[in-house]
């Protein structure tokens, strides 16, 4: 079931630069493109990899970014054409990596990424 209201703003783990302090920002929620959905974070985490980008400056070419590996969170809003999954389905979008920008971030509150995931339960 989707939420009677979706916020337009949500607070964010961001790398502002290259080798930088992670500071927490406000940042716009995206909302679902066609074949895409919004997904609420309901649980995040960091990952080893993480401390390493900052730390290292690896893989990340445009700042400020927004890291992540590790989150589960339910699908609140579905985009034009998705029929794979429904709002209150829970998931965990973020393993697939590098699809989108926002679909690898897990220090963020909401996510719009394709549902290319399997239903967690």
């Amino acid at each position: 079931m989707a939420p009677s209201h979706i916020p337009t703003k949500q607070k964010a783990l961001v790398l502002p630069e290259k080798h930088g302090k992670y500071v927490v920002r406000e940042v716009d929620v995206p909302k679902p493109g066609p074949g895409e959905v919004l997904v609420r974070a309901d649980a995040v985490a960091l990952n080893p990899i993480d401390w390493i980008i900052q730390a290292t400056g690896i893989f990340i070419t445009q700042y400020p970014a927004i890291l992540g590996w590790e989150a589960a969170g339910t699908v609140i809003q579905l985009g034009e054409g998705v029929t794979s999954v429904t709002t209150g389905d829970k998931t965990s979008p973020w393993k697939y990596w590098g699809r989108r920008q926002a679909c690898n971030v897990q220090a963020i509150q909401y996510c719009a990424c394709p549902p290319c995931f399997q239903n967690s339960g």
